[in-house]
């Protein structure tokens, strides 16, 4: 069976609310095979270790742990991806110095939370900034930080440099709710264009901005067309993390 990736972004103890909303529909039609993209220190007021109860809830809902920047928030210089998406290209700004100590700080708060390191890292705002193949020094970075893969908008990556072409659907796509119906037709071009992929980038906001119901359409969809529901750690390597 073809696979079907279902990430939750922006995972925070500020969205419990949401992300209880999500799991709890999302559940009966995936499992537990879906990851999550999460925020150690929500704009540096939502530590993860203040919120164990969350924590233990998230982990037990999916199937893999992203690690998903470490404020979700730009700290240096601006531009039109910060302006666009209210400053969430926390990578963007940073030196490849600056990167790895973001990176290593991420990890730790991570492991302390979950018990161990994330093994894929999910960029904020899909900007990756220093972190990327082809780059030593960045290849480097993720090596000592204990990331093995990489999940973009175009494609995943393995720090070994295999790479899976995504075609991925996404509807908080920056500050008005409109660029949701643009991010929803570009996952439909990419699907019958390329052939990569599908997978379904959500995040809290999509459920005030009122496109759940067209997202648990789209998984209902992918799924009666045979499509079978898996993690970026189980495309890889044929297990979940």
């Amino acid at each position: 069976m073809p696979p079907f990736l279902v990430c939750i972004h922006d995972a925070s103890p500020v969205h419990a609310r949401e992300t209880r909303t999500m799991l709890r529909t999302l559940s009966p039609l995936v499992g537990r095979r879906l990851s999550m993209g999460v925020v150690p220190d929500w704009h540096g007021e939502w530590q993860l270790a203040e919120h164990p109860e969350y924590c233990r809830m998230i982990q037990e809902a999916s199937g893999e742990l992203l690690l998903h920047g470490y404020f979700h928030r730009r700290r240096r210089g601006t531009g039109p991806v910060a302006w666009l998406t209210d400053s969430s290209d926390e990578m963007n700004g940073l030196d490849s110095l600056q990167t790895a100590a973001l990176l290593e700080r991420g990890q730790r708060e991570f492991a302390a939370a979950f018990g161990s390191r994330a093994r894929g890292f999910l960029p904020p705002a899909w900007q990756r900034g220093h972190v990327h193949r082809g780059n030593a020094a960045s290849s480097t970075q993720l090596e000592r930080t204990g990331l093995e893969h990489l999940l973009g908008f175009f494609s995943l990556q393995s720090s070994e440099g295999r790479r899976i072409p995504l075609a991925t659907w996404t509807w908080d796509c920056g500050r008005w709710r409109t660029l949701g119906h643009v991010g929803h037709g570009v996952g439909r071009v990419l699907h019958s264009t390329t052939r990569g992929v599908p997978v379904l980038a959500i995040h809290p906001a999509d459920i005030a901005r009122g496109f759940w119901p067209t997202i648990l359409r789209l998984v209902r969809e992918l799924i009666d067309r045979g499509f079978e529901p898996s993690t970026p750690a189980r495309l890889l390597w044929g297990s979940d993390a």
